[in-house]
């Protein structure tokens, strides 16, 4: 397995993004997996949904999951940046006038 580094940073970067301006976090994170890391369309995507899933994407992260597009590992850490990145990005937005 790759190291773990580069993905928690995008999931705070991602996370960050989406507390401070409300994006969703697959619109950052499913095209920098495809071109910086090489991942398919289909492993991305997979990825993404898995990181996301209560209760948003349940039913189709594991539709992924069962043809084999999702990395479990890289979607734990992803999440794990992006939880602590959504509650930076919120406090930032909050404190702006």
């Amino acid at each position: 397995m790759a190291t773990m580094g580069p993905y928690l940073f995008l999931g705070l970067v991602a996370g960050v993004m989406s507390g401070l301006i409300g994006i969703g976090g697959g619109i950052v994170i499913v095209p920098v997996l495809v071109f910086l890391f090489g991942f398919s369309q289909h492993q991305a995507q997979g990825t993404t949904l898995a990181m996301m899933v209560p209760p948003i994407g349940i039913l189709a992260a594991w539709t992924y999951f069962k043809q084999g597009y999702v990395d479990l590992g890289v979607a734990a850490v992803l999440c794990l940046g992006f939880f602590f990145g959504g509650l930076l990005g919120a406090k930032m937005a909050t404190s702006l006038p």
